[in-house]
């Protein structure tokens, strides 16, 4: 599709990776404008996942996982580089041994962390001259990463594997391992950094880790297996997205931050993965697999109107562009 030579300002704008045509796609979030598809993988080879924008704000780096969602992946070796201007592919970064990359941050030093599932490793890389600055060891292999709010924290968690581990971002080192009852999906801390919100991996359940103590302190139920836990934009709840694979029904739960146990449900039409809250911090855009980002009401807790076609099926991570 024809490119737009530069991105439109005063707009809610959205970026997300599209499994289906292997792009870096921006969005309207508020008309469901598609402004942009950048291809950043190759059908059925690297299928882009996770997002990590520059300290700047003005490239996207996304991980090229491989050829599939996990499981019996054949996993790629690299990182898209997208300039968020003018939307256009920029190259990639070469990993060299380091393969199957998948949950991205930037840090506040302005620094590209980036698991490696199957090196077991996490990578820092100088987003500048796309050169890895340092290794640091999981001794398993890292999925899904959360940062502390403060940034001096990174925990990752390893999908089957029951541990997340606690990294100290200034020393680039494993600072801790936390014991999980039997393996852990996406990972969220809190809005004041006390808790870690950890889906369970096979178990419609959501366990609250107590980060000072790193002890598991709750399990709350779910009605389907957890993806990825978000907050809301005043804190006032984590919002999840579930899926029950046998009954093929996906579902957003919304529950009391306060509270873990009062918990509303909404029913939406295919497996949800990435939750984004809205700037008016009273709707969010879910993407599902069958190529909807669909929109609902956090107030109501309902489907609404206002969602739109990702251009693809799999969409995965949706993310707010700087303004």
């Amino acid at each position: 599709m024809k490119q737009e030579t530069e991105m439109p300002r005063n707009r809610e704008l959205i970026i997300a990776t599209v499994k289906e045509n292997v792009s870096l796609s921006a969005f309207d979030a508020s008309t469901g404008e598609r402004i942009a598809a950048v291809p950043v993988g190759e059908k059925n080879v690297s299928k882009p996942h996770e997002i990590a924008v520059s300290k700047d704000g003005t490239r996207a780096f996304v991980s090229l996982y491989g050829d599939k969602d996990y499981g019996p992946n054949t996993p790629d070796n690299r990182l898209g580089v997208v300039d968020l201007k003018e939307m256009k592919l920029l190259g990639h970064i070469d990993l060299g041994l380091y393969s199957g990359p998948h949950a991205m941050m930037t840090d506040a030093d302005g620094k590209l962390w980036v698991s490696v599932e199957s090196n077991r490793c996490a990578l820092v890389i100088d987003p500048d001259s796309w050169e890895i600055e340092r290794t640091i060891f999981l001794e398993v292999p890292g999925h899904f990463l959360a940062a502390s709010p403060d940034g001096a924290t990174v925990y990752f968690s390893a999908k089957e594997y029951p541990v997340i581990c606690e990294v100290d971002v200034a020393r680039k080192q494993v600072r801790a391992r936390i014991p999980v009852p039997v393996g852990a999906q996406a990972i969220r801390a809190s809005p004041d950094g006390t808790r870690l919100y950890v889906g369970d991996f096979y178990r419609p359940l959501l366990h609250v880790i107590d980060c000072a103590s790193r002890q598991l302190v709750e399990t709350v139920p779910l009605t389907g297996v957890p993806g990825w836990p978000f907050n809301s934009r005043d804190g006032d709840l984590v919002i999840v997205t579930t899926y029950d694979e046998p009954a093929d029904r996906g579902y957003v739960e919304l529950l009391d931050s306060g509270d873990l146990t009062r918990r509303r449900v909404i029913d939406v039409p295919a497996e949800p993965f990435h939750a984004l809250p809205m700037r008016d911090g009273k709707h969010a855009l879910v993407a599902l697999a069958n190529g909807d980002i669909t929109k609902i009401s956090l107030q109501k807790a309902a489907l609404v109107p206002g969602g739109f076609p990702a251009g693809g099926t799999m969409p995965e991570t949706l993310l707010h562009l700087p303004r």
